[in-house]
């Protein structure tokens, strides 16, 4: 891959982790919201489980899902630091152009993916 390609992406995932971090932060505050404003309607302690309604559950999972998307990001980053950006780190060989358009911090290519993806009975 050519030093100008590798620096587009590092741009373009750059551009992903602040707007992956922005929300982040922003359902995190959503979820402290929701328990103050739950902890508030009564005296007794609370606890996140006593709590989660629908809207608090729904939270956690976009937070849990925006934080694995975050991770996945600072991979690729490193993984560009570290000169093995665009090739799978599974079987070595390069990730297509077409699947790092889409998914710029995929680690594998679309066999490998598959294959972590499928069961093996």
């Amino acid at each position: 891959m050519t030093t100008a390609k590798i620096n587009r992406y590092r741009e373009l995932l750059l551009r992903l982790r602040e707007r992956a971090r922005g929300e982040v932060n922003h359902v995190a505050l959503a979820l402290q919201e929701e328990v103050q404003v739950n902890a508030n309607a009564s005296a007794a302690p609370v606890h996140l489980a006593d709590v989660a309604g629908e809207a608090v559950d729904a939270d956690v999972e976009v937070l849990h899902t925006e934080r694995g998307i975050l991770e996945e990001i600072n991979n690729a980053l490193a993984r560009i630091h570290a000169g093995e950006f665009g090739d799978c780190a599974t079987c070595g060989q390069p990730i297509a152009e077409e699947r790092l358009k889409a998914i710029p911090y995929a680690s594998s290519c679309v066999t490998c993916a598959r294959a972590q993806d499928s069961p093996s009975y």
